[in-house]
């Protein structure tokens, strides 16, 4: 079905925000892809729109995944193996990841590093109806340190105009955000996930580079001192925040970071996946170590009033794309959130978080047509959003039949 004119009635609306769901339904109307009226307006302003009935059906926001590599293959263990993939396999997997994406619910991912800026290219084939997949916002080639995290995607620089020509680099190709690579990591070979990388210096630089170019950072950060450096340098979100010390993850906390992270008024991106979910509880039904520490982590973070947005680290080793549903029931296990808090986590505080809740993230008159019809009410369960019946993006309708025409994996059809 186009997206010209319609009009859905007789479904109760979750706009994005809200404690709980309405009672009674009301009508949205969708005109060129866009929302142009909810409640008794939807039936006038002109024209005469196709009306669809759903009795009993319940629409929210599109989710948003705020952390993803359309680029990394999880079927793959290593950088080797991801750069020795052909060229047109590589390109034909990110397409077909997208696709998946989108029919899982997915309206908008935040791509955050990549070797080639090969992203960017699927954005634009996305944005010209050309690919299917959801809205891009891209951040490019991770800026890291020579030898470090990511350094074999070709962002490394290690003076402040290397910093400075990197972060240029991506924005002249197009990237949305700016990623600095705060600390290392897991899935760099010689790289601890508890070091620092750049001094607060290098990290000012960073930030500011980008600012001038209107950019906003995003900070992988899993040990604690960069960690705490990144949120002094400036940077808008904080992807892990794991508080990664000598014994391993959420091992160093640091009640004074936390408060200070809350009164910046800065987001956390947990990448909280569904892997997470296999390791709440160990062959006996105890809760595992790992549950312990970043269940402690995630909780110490929201008592201080952190604000959090949804996101998975999509592409890493076994980390589907098309998962993000399973990281949000881990998500709510480990930090102990209510399903809204969750569902908000994933629509209308990613959405402001990534600077686009004008466009996107809520049900709202003016904004995109990006909305889920859901059998059951996500409020109450959120396991409901693993199967919507149908999602439309940009006023485009792909229901149950599109999305099981889809073969799902590492290459396109």
């Amino acid at each position: 079905m186009d997206s010209q004119d319609f009009l859905i009635t007789q479904a109760r609306l979750w706009e994005g925000s809200g404690e709980r769901l309405p009672e009674r339904p009301s009508p949205l109307r969708v005109r060129d892809g866009r929302i142009v009226a909810i409640g008794p307006a939807a039936g006038e302003g002109g024209g005469t729109p196709r009306e669809i009935a759903l009795p009993g059906r319940v629409l929210v926001p599109g989710l948003i995944d705020a952390h993803v590599h359309l680029e990394l293959d999880p079927g793959l263990r290593t950088p080797a193996e991801q750069l020795a993939v052909p060229e047109a396999e590589r390109l034909a997997g990110m397409a077909a990841r997208a696709e998946a994406m989108l029919h899982a619910g997915i309206t908008t991912a935040r791509d955050c590093g990549g070797g080639g800026h090969r992203e960017h290219a699927l954005r634009a084939r996305i944005d010209a109806g050309l690919a299917r997949g959801p809205r891009l916002l891209c951040c490019g080639q991770p800026l890291t340190t020579p030898g470090g995290h990511c350094s074999f995607w070709g962002g490394e620089a290690g003076s402040r105009a290397e910093i400075e020509a990197v972060v240029s680099r991506q924005v002249e190709a197009g990237s949305d955000w700016i990623k600095l690579v705060a600390t290392g990591g897991v899935y760099t070979p010689g790289s601890r996930a508890r070091d620092a990388q750049f001094d607060l210096a290098s990290m000012r630089v960073a930030v500011e580079a980008a600012a001038r170019a209107g950019r906003s950072v995003a900070a992988h950060c899993h040990g604690t001192g960069g960690l705490g450096l990144a949120v002094q340098a400036g940077v808008r979100t904080l992807e892990h925040a794991s508080f990664a010390g000598a014994d391993g993850f959420g091992t160093a906390l640091d009640a004074d970071l936390m408060a200070e992270m809350a009164r910046r008024e800065l987001w956390v991106s947990p990448t909280v996946n569904a892997g997470w979910g296999r390791r709440i509880e160990d062959e006996r039904g105890e809760p595992t170590d790992f549950f312990r520490r970043m269940a402690g982590c995630l909780r110490r973070q929201r008592d201080h009033g952190i604000r959090f947005i949804a996101s998975t680290d999509a592409g890493i080793p076994g980390v589907a794309h098309a998962d993000l549903v399973d990281g949000l029931l881990a998500f709510a296990r480990y930090a102990d959130l209510r399903p809204v808090d969750v569902l908000r986590a994933a629509t209308s505080e990613a959405a402001r978080a990534l600077r686009i809740d004008d466009e996107t993230g809520r049900l709202s008159p003016g904004l995109s047509a990006d909305l889920l019809v859901l059998a059951g009410n996500p409020l109450e369960d959120l396991a409901v959003l693993r199967d919507p019946e149908v999602v439309v993006f940009r006023g485009q309708w792909l229901d149950r039949a599109a999305r099981g025409a889809l073969a799902v994996g590492g290459a396109g059809r």
